[in-house]
């Protein structure tokens, strides 16, 4: 198969070295304009493009895909192309280019939670099941066809980065797959159920922040989810990478415990949680107990 494949990070790379080691033809890879870093203004070079220009492979990165993607895509004379977490709408002038279809890799068992980040919702809800989709792309997000999915569990400790290291392991095997029977699957493919679909939008800035007024599982399941959680006590913005539901009672946001001992426990709208690992601003990551030390936290204070 002669392929272009459409990625922008560290997960896409994933299925690109895949399709590789699977013998499939790359010969085009198409993703997003480099990103400037805001603080020294330099050129950030993704893993995938690294990676692209080690192995000298043929790439492209469209500003406007659809616009200027066209006909050097269509000179490629490509089989299929395939996306994986690529970041722009494909429009119909784009998808009718290669021979048999667009198909993409998406990470959950649609019609649930289509969007841009399927993998952060699911864990935010408290699924215990979620799954790789390989579907057939058209213009409506994340509608097109079902040629396959495999499903795996989320367990109790998973973050969405181990999670996207589970899911970018089971796709490669979903396109395996799809490409040991691919006379069957391009030919057999099942439409969506839209009365089970559900939708969820992009993750913004605002999300990160801790608001206590919550249950104390879904605090939990936010800090796995969204992994950069914070709140902000005396003016200071404490990270918060890991934590857990504790035996405490109190009120919402108040300060139950900031020792060495019982480390630091914030009362919720349940209960309370219990903050595991915190990074202070401007320092490390460290064991929450062993922050405790500095005395920065005062017990019964409320964190807003």
């Amino acid at each position: 198969m002669k392929i272009v494949f459409f990625g922008s990070n560290d997960f896409s790379l994933k299925f690109l070295c895949g399709l590789i080691d699977m013998g499939q033809e790359i010969v085009g890879v198409v993703m997003q304009p480099d990103k400037i870093n805001a603080r020294n203004n330099k050129i950030i070079i993704s893993p995938l493009k690294k990676y692209c220009l080690d192995n000298n492979i043929k790439l492209f990165q469209f500003a406007k895909l659809n616009l200027e993607g066209e006909q050097p895509l269509k000179e490629l004379n490509a089989d299929l192309f395939i996306t994986a977490s690529y970041g722009q709408i494909i429009k119909q002038n784009i998808l009718d280019i290669p021979k048999f279809a667009t198909i993409n890799v998406h990470t959950s068992l649609l019609p649930k939670y289509r969007g841009s980040a399927p993998v952060q919702y699911a864990i935010l809800n408290g699924e215990k099941i979620t799954g790789v989709t390989i579907m057939k792309t058209e213009l409506g997000l994340d509608t097109g066809d079902i040629y396959l999915q495999k499903q795996i569990e989320i367990l109790d400790d998973d973050t969405t980065t181990s999670m996207f290291e589970k899911l970018s392991t089971l796709g490669v095997e979903c396109l395996k797959e799809f490409f040991d029977n691919f006379d069957y699957y391009i030919n057999h493919h099942t439409k969506q159920d839209e009365s089970k679909a559900s939708y969820f939008p992009m993750i913004k800035k605002e999300d990160y922040q801790l608001n206590f007024n919550a249950l104390d599982f879904e605090l939990v399941n936010k800090v796995r989810a969204l992994e950069n959680c914070y709140f902000i006590y005396n003016d200071v913005r404490y990270k918060v990478l890991k934590m857990t539901t504790s035996n405490l009672k109190g009120k919402a946001g108040e300060i139950l415990a900031c020792n060495s001992k019982m480390g630091l426990v914030i009362g919720c709208k349940n209960g309370a949680v219990e903050v595991v690992t915190i990074q202070p601003e401007g320092k490390q990551p460290m064991p929450a107990k062993a922050y405790m030390n500095s005395n920065k936290f005062r017990l019964a204070d409320i964190i807003y």
